[in-house]
């Protein structure tokens, strides 16, 4: 009876092992795994079904009757500025910044402090 138990053990972890083999393993713990997609057509007209959507340009947004507001497509034109920060500011730099329409979006040390970088649209 704990013969047959232990080799019942021993078969479920080959069991796994040999499931588990087939994962690709990363070289760190941690690391992304590739991607990959198993797509079967199962005959030559079969495709993969993609929706492909496109918006006209300009856009037309109509609140009502008689207003109606254009818009069209355009990239985002920003402007850049850093700010020195040392150990011992309270923070009112940073809100005086903020206050001025600046976002902050990064952060590197250094020295005694560390150097804030900001954006905003132009």
């Amino acid at each position: 009876m704990k013969s047959a138990l232990a080799i019942g053990v021993i078969l479920a972890a080959a069991g796994v092992g040999i499931a588990a083999r087939g994962q690709n393993a990363t070289v760190r713990p941690g690391d992304p795994t590739q991607a990959r997609v198993w797509i079967e057509n199962r005959a030559p007209s079969d495709a993969v079904p993609v929706v492909v959507e496109t918006l006209p340009s300009p856009v037309s947004v109509h609140i009502d009757q008689s207003n109606v507001v254009r818009t069209a497509a355009a990239m985002q034109n920003w402007e850049y500025r850093t700010v020195q920060l040392s150990n011992t500011s309270n923070g009112s730099a940073l809100a005086a910044v903020g206050n001025e329409g600046w976002e902050a979006v990064g952060m590197v040390p250094s020295g005694a402090g560390a150097m804030i970088l900001f954006k905003r649209p132009r």
